[in-house]
């Protein structure tokens, strides 16, 4: 496939290629009309650009989503073609797709709901506009990934969309008519084979297939794998058509069960058989999650013998009732947890209720403590527990000579203050009082605070890290990067465990006979003939061999059989060709016999030990090859993504040869392009510099370093190029010179504050002016060496 990186395509930057599929690829790309918006590019290229059912396919998938307006539908932005390539423009979704997302853990089932309503909701949408999707799978959904709450989605890729035959003839309800179309080959049925529809490989379509998809991916949602998976799609797409369906909670048991009736009612063989519409599809996951959340209180009740199927009682003297109905008013409880709980049917369960039912009104505790308790009858101290307020102690009277000694020690410490404050200035030249307070009668000084404007400026660059790039260029914003490579090779011997026999098999050929006598001779069925090497060969029908004429002999053919099984039974042509049965009678074999086998046993190898023992040394040997690559990378640079492996597998003898012991051997190659994050952020400060520098000119200078902002991105593209995304941030702040500093209280001299504050402001740099004026006045001072200006500088973040 021709690689379209670093290509423009109409308004559009290529950056990176993100996914390809069978005939043609997604990429990410940046509009340039739009002050370069990040888009996604899907494209077709090679025959199928050409070709003109793909062209139809293409152009209905823009003509449908250009149409479709709904939240949780992944827009069209422009549809083109440019040099023989067609393409559509859709937003880029940053959170990639829900298969990537699963893998990076299970969402919780709260998680789980979220995300699935706003799925049903999109297919809803596309119901009541008469589509059916055809193909909803877990790399269909795009996921935006939020800070706080679950993931927005958006259900992408209608390349596959069928008109509803309700939308096509007005009044023809499609979910009850759907018929059989052209019959296709299994292996050649439109869709993705792990979420078909089993009535799908009969060409019918409905919304209840769409319903069936669904069904297929909330069982994935729940256990972060597929009901039925194989890596042969034909045999996939009969699993869905025969196999049992699986239940969730069996992969997982902290599963509610009500979810895997939702889930096998979607999946229902018959369509007939399936939630008719979305919104009963909606209708019965939302009431399963409901049911669950009650499910462990009742579970406590349960194992503690406190529930009877109407109300929850607690297992105590005297425990209070909760009807059963009243409990999804509560308050929720945290039940939605995939940890399994062991739960202690012994502990009392009314703390637990109280805590549940009603935080707010906790029952205070006070501390319980043994203390001696005087009785009247024997007079002596008695330990006993009692609940006690603390109070606090009573505080005892204070002698009248202590009471005349704090005045006095008062007046003595206020006395060296004073004197203190009075000193301290003129001997060290420090200045304690508040500026503008006069002190011992001499004039105060006004104070002016100014603080300057600041700019800050923020921006993402993209650089390329490459190991043809010697040293970092800021004008061509590279970096070097290095290719890590590393590999490990290992095996491992299967010895058979199982034998099989297999029964030897009689060699079969035909028999021609000739009669020289002048009547016709009967051979009979089953007759024996001697063979060569003690053989014996039997005629299988009877036969009736004709007279001779006056040139020929008369003859006849009939099938034989070898009675003894085996190869020896193989035997060459004309090895019969002799008188046989009667007098003027001979017989041969024109052809050879085939057929025979020899009895023999066989030694089994089952192909899934092979499978098993090649993917468990598959892990190890990736895991080896990945830590070789980490290890392998200074203290300064880091991986750019996972290293990419490649896994060549051997298997010597093969299989169908029937051996005794066969040898797997695994080689794993691994890669890993590796950059130095301290460089690629030096870069991006100096570019910010240098954008600083255009934008403010010299009026500005840097406050603080300048930092970077959220997390470094990178990509990896072609010929082990890194593209990085660096985000970083810096504060300037506007340079006030000597002059404009020493003409402000010339200017503000003998004004009031509000004429200095209006001057002030109109200055230029100047964000906030603060005037505080001598104690007393309401005016500045006269003389402007009783002015001070102070520039007062933000605290660096």
């Amino acid at each position: 496939m021709l690689s379209l990186e670093g290509k423009q395509l109409g308004n559009y930057d290529i950056i990176r290629r993100i996914r390809v599929g069978g005939m043609g690829a997604v990429y990410e790309g940046r509009q340039r009309t739009a002050f370069d918006r990040r888009v996604a590019i899907k494209v077709i290229l090679g025959d199928y650009a050409t070709d003109r059912d793909m062209r139809r396919r293409f152009l209905r998938e823009a003509r449908t989503v250009a149409a479709l307006r709904h939240p949780h539908i992944l827009p069209l932005f422009e549809f083109g073609e440019e040099h023989g390539i067609l393409f559509l423009v859709m937003p880029f979704i940053e959170g990639g797709t829900l298969t990537g997302y699963l893998r990076r853990g299970l969402p919780g089932i709260g998680e789980v709901a979220a995300i699935y309503q706003q799925l049903l909701d999109a297919v809803e949408y596309a119901h009541d506009e008469g589509l059916i999707h055809r193909d909803i799978k877990s790399s269909n959904v795009l996921l935006d990934v939020r800070r706080n709450g679950p993931p927005y989605i958006y259900l992408a890729d209608f390349g596959l969309v069928r008109i509803a035959a309700s939308r096509r003839r007005k009044g023809l309800d499609d979910s009850r008519t759907g018929r059989p179309g052209r019959p296709i080959p299994l292996d050649q049925v439109p869709g993705t084979p792990q979420y078909m529809a089993p009535e799908q490989t009969r060409g019918i379509i409905t919304p209840q297939t769409d319903i069936y998809a669904l069904g297929v991916l909330l069982y994935q949602l729940l256990t972060g794998d597929l009901p039925y998976n194989h890596e042969d799609d034909v045999t996939v797409i009969k699993m869905h058509l025969y196999d049992p369906i699986p239940r969730p909670s069996d992969r997982d048991t902290t599963i509610p069960r009500a979810l895997d009736d939702v889930v096998r009612t979607a999946m229902a063989k018959r369509p007939e058989e399936r939630y008719r519409t979305i919104a009963e599809l909606r209708d019965a996951f939302l009431s399963a999650i409901e049911s669950s959340r009650s499910g462990p209180v009742i579970e406590l009740f349960e194992e503690a013998g406190g529930f009877d199927g109407d109300t929850l009682t607690e297992p105590e003297p005297g425990g209070r009732a909760y009807p059963l109905e009243e409990l999804p008013s509560l308050p929720e409880i945290p039940t939605f947890e995939r940890a399994p709980r062991a739960p202690d049917p012994s502990r009392r369960l009314r703390p637990a209720i109280t805590a549940a039912l009603v935080p707010e009104q906790q029952p205070v505790v006070l501390e319980k403590r043994a203390r001696p308790v005087h009785t009247t009858d024997d007079f002596q101290p008695r330990a006993r527990t009692t609940e006690d307020v603390i109070e606090p102690p009573k505080r005892r009277a204070v002698p009248r000579h202590r009471r005349l000694l704090l005045p006095l020690l008062f007046c003595l410490i206020a006395t060296s203050m004073l004197l203190t404050l009075l000193i301290l200035p003129h001997v060290f030249g420090i200045s304690i009082f508040p500026a503008g307070f006069p002190v011992l009668g001499t004039p105060g000084d006004a104070m002016i605070y100014v603080t300057p404007e600041s700019k800050t400026l923020e921006n993402s660059f993209v650089l390329s890290a490459s190991p043809q790039s010697k040293v970092p260029s800021v004008e061509a914003r590279t970096l070097p990067d290095r290719v890590i490579s590393k590999q490990q090779q290992g095996s491992s011997t299967i010895q058979a465990q199982t034998t099989r026999t297999v029964e030897g098999a009689q060699a079969r050929g035909q028999l021609e006979f000739y009669n020289t006598n002048l009547l016709p001779v009967t051979i009979p069925a089953q007759t024996t003939l001697d063979g060569p090497n003690g053989l014996k060969i039997q005629t299988l029908t009877e036969i009736k061999i004709p007279g001779r004429t006056l040139t020929e002999p008369g003859r006849a053919t009939t099938d034989a059989l070898v009675t003894t099984p085996g190869s020896a039974g193989n035997i060459p042509p004309e090895t019969l060709n002799g008188p046989c049965c009667s007098k003027g009678v001979t017989v041969r074999n024109p052809e050879a016999f085939s057929g025979g086998v020899d009895g023999q046993v066989l030694h089994v190898i089952q192909n899934e030990d092979v499978e098993k023992a090649k993917a468990t040394l598959t892990e190890k040997l990736q895991k080896e090859v990945r830590d070789q690559i980490t290890k392998a990378l200074g203290k300064d640079e880091t991986l750019a993504g996972q290293p990419e492996l490649s896994v060549k597998a051997t298997v010597d003898p093969p299989l169908d040869t029937q051996p005794e012991a066969v040898t797997i051997t695994i080689r794993v190659d691994g890669r890993g392009v590796a950059y130095r994050r301290a460089v690629a952020e030096q870069l991006a400060t100096r570019l910010l510099e240098l954008q600083a520098k255009q934008q403010l000119k010299d009026a500005f200078t840097l406050h603080d370093t300048i930092k970077p902002v959220g997390a470094l991105t990178a990509r990896n593209g072609p010929n082990n190029i890194i593209f990085l995304t660096v985000t970083v941030r810096g504060t300037w702040l506007y340079h006030f010179s000597k002059q404009e500093i020493g003409n402000w209280p010339e200017s503000v001299k003998g004004a009031t504050v509000e004429a200095a504050l209006a001057y002030l402001n109109q200055q230029h740099g100047i964000a906030n002016v603060e005037v505080k004026l001598p104690f007393g006045s309401d005016h500045l001072p006269g003389e402007i060496e009783r002015i001070k200006v102070v520039v007062v500088t933000p605290d660096r973040q």
